[in-house]
């Protein structure tokens, strides 16, 4: 597939239930997203989830969806991309299957999505293959942390410990030690590097890998673009123009700010 139009790759929204788990309904997170979203609009672009849309992992599958159906809708009607990512795999088995997701959202819901612009190939994909913790199909430690995680935000009676601290953070930033004492012992680079490594590795001959999966919003050279997140207050995104120029953007105040970041590898 060919893009003439530019595109904006977001990922990581985690839309839940509306209830203490759904970091998307904490603080202003929805008024940024739909003012996004007329930004886009008003730039007659593409927009491409890159996974982990829906938090599936904390809250209902069914109240997450009804929830958020006029929110579907309208991304129905701007023909949006939807890649699927580690906490919204359960969806993966309905893909092209509309007799059981018959939303026209899930039209174009894939596993990852290749299209080129200008000269160059983009892969899409959410990156969580490359996770040894968040990788497989049937629950596993990612999806344990994830409901740990849960139940601590049911305590707090919601996701944010403070203005700049998540709950999640707080709980993965302890699994974060246990794993950098792993790799001090073992010699081995920290995770986010081993990830972005075996991006790098892996066999596709494109040009451009835009992810997301990390949180974490920034590049590698011109080969390698993350999306960030749209669930801890600071809002991010990539947008590639039509000759294939790709860079990684923060969204402030409804506006488009540049971000710079280099990630490891």
């Amino acid at each position: 597939m060919i893009s003439k139009k530019p595109i904006f790759a977001i990922s990581d929204l985690h839309l839940g239930d509306g209830g203490p788990r759904d970091n998307f309904a904490y603080g202003s997170c929805e008024k940024q997203f739909l003012a996004f979203l007329d930004y886009v609009e008003c730039a007659c672009g593409q927009l491409v989830i890159v996974g982990d849309f829906f938090e599936l992992w904390q809250a209902n599958i069914s109240k997450v969806l009804t929830e958020h159906i006029w929110l579907l809708s309208r991304l129905a009607r701007m023909n949006t991309i939807y890649v699927l990512g580690n906490h919204d795999a359960d969806l993966r088995h309905f893909i092209g299957g509309g007799i059981w997701l018959s939303h026209p959202f899930f039209d174009k819901m894939y596993s990852s999505y290749y299209t080129y612009i200008g000269d160059r190939m983009f892969h899409f994909i959410h990156g969580h293959h490359v996770d040894p913790y968040c990788k497989d199909d049937t629950p596993g430690i990612g999806r344990i942390s994830a409901i740990y995680t849960g139940l601590k935000e049911d305590r707090n009676e919601g996701p944010m410990l403070n203005k700049y601290q998540t709950v999640e953070g707080k709980v993965l930033g302890r699994f974060g030690k246990l794993s950098r004492l792993k790799n001090w012992f073992t010699g081995e680079p920290s995770l986010a590097i081993q990830m972005n490594r075996k991006l790098e590795d892996m066999p596709v001959a494109v040009d451009a890998i835009v992810c997301g999966h990390t949180h974490k919003p920034g590049c590698i050279g011109s080969w390698l673009y993350n999306c960030g997140t749209w669930a801890e207050g600071k809002c991010s995104f990539v947008k590639i123009t039509d000759d294939g120029e790709a860079n990684v953007y923060d969204w402030v105040n409804n506006k488009a700010i540049l971000n710079t970041t280099e990630l490891p590898i």
